[in-house]
């Protein structure tokens, strides 16, 4: 039975999806033998190109997919990367300011141009800096929380250069705002590995790998980041929350006092500290403890007094004054 043109084109996509390149080619081909204008099967004839390092066989595929159908944008985008490849950089140039005319996605456009300096002139720039442009976009797509938009630039940013630290950082926090925490490891590690000593990236991914419950590896982060920035408070707070679920208490209350002491106003370094000491029966004192404990008290919007009061009142029995002045005082069944 002979196929349908629309039948071919499917079978065709899906040869080409399963890497039978020469199935694919043999039906896009058969489709031109019948439509030479059809603009799918020019483009993807054109497409499978590419993919075999052969720019140039595609630029007139592409070229009449274009002009038989001008309004699918990837069809812009195919033929101006097309031609960059080419180093056509003039006809480059002139495509894309065609395709801006026509409403193409300006970030993915933005991408492109970036590549449009020959590299004999700019060695560096195309593989490592992407246009300011494109970063203050990926910037605003995440500010915005629009992490759909932020992704997809995102990745398109770091397949063409995939040396920019920043784009790596940008990415690992988008999937991790969206609940992917096992993607977000890979582009932490990432981030972190072209730039070993960015303290923030070290916390990002210390916080990434909390998540997924691997707290060895988090405190490891945690603390690298600190030994970058002993000021970093948020590391601080955040492995305070490690060592608290690692069951090292004495030690978390020491990472969340410091965290404090270092940022005043971390509101969120005393709500992990009131969780820690609920329910906690102190043993011995700690004076270190009394000035965030009587400012989360004072304060009274961070946590109930009810629920650390218990707390709080084990803990002041090993004062050594407070000790005496109950001794003092017949106040003694208190300290039992």
């Amino acid at each position: 039975m002979e196929l349908s043109i629309d039948q071919a084109l499917q079978q065709g996509i899906a040869a080409h999806k399963e890497g039978k390149l020469q199935e694919a080619e043999r039906l896009y081909r058969a489709i031109l033998q019948s439509q030479p204008l059809h603009p799918d099967a020019n483009h993807n004839l054109g497409v499978l190109a590419v993919s075999v390092n052969k720019a140039g066989a595609a630029l007139p595929l592409f070229k009449t997919a274009l002009e038989a159908n001008p309004k699918i944008e990837q069809f812009w985008l195919s033929y101006i990367d097309a031609l960059i490849k080419e180093k056509q950089f003039d006809n480059a140039k002139r495509v894309l300011e065609q395709a801006k005319k026509q409403g193409v996605d300006a970030d993915r456009l933005s991408s492109l141009k970036g590549q449009l300096a020959p590299k004999t002139q700019i060695p560096n720039a195309a593989r490592v800096n992407p246009p300011q442009e494109l970063l203050n976009n990926l910037l605003e797509h995440y500010q915005n929380g629009r992490f759909s938009d932020a992704e997809k630039l995102a990745v398109h940013i770091t397949q063409d250069f995939p040396n920019h630290q920043f784009v790596w950082k940008v990415l690992g926090a988008v999937l991790g705002a969206t609940g992917r925490n096992s993607e977000a490891v890979d582009a932490n590690q990432t981030a972190v590995a072209l730039s070993p000593q960015d303290s923030a990236a070290h916390s990002n991914l210390g916080t990434t790998l909390k998540e997924l419950g691997r707290l060895d590896d988090a405190e490891a982060s945690f603390r690298q980041a600190i030994a970058l920035k002993p000021d970093y408070a948020l590391a601080h707070s955040n492995l305070g929350v490690t060592l608290k679920e690692l069951g090292r208490l004495d030690e978390a209350l020491v990472s969340y006092t410091q965290a404090i002491a270092l940022k005043p106003d971390f509101v969120e370094a005393y709500l992990n500290l009131s969780n820690a000491i609920k329910n906690v029966s102190f043993n011995s004192s700690n004076p270190k403890l009394y000035p965030p404990l009587t400012h989360l008290l004072n304060v009274g919007n961070f946590v109930r007094p009810y629920d650390v009061a218990g707390s709080i009142l084990s803990l002041l029995k090993h004062d050594v004054q407070i000790k005496d002045l109950l001794l003092k005082n017949n106040f003694a069944h208190s300290l039992n």
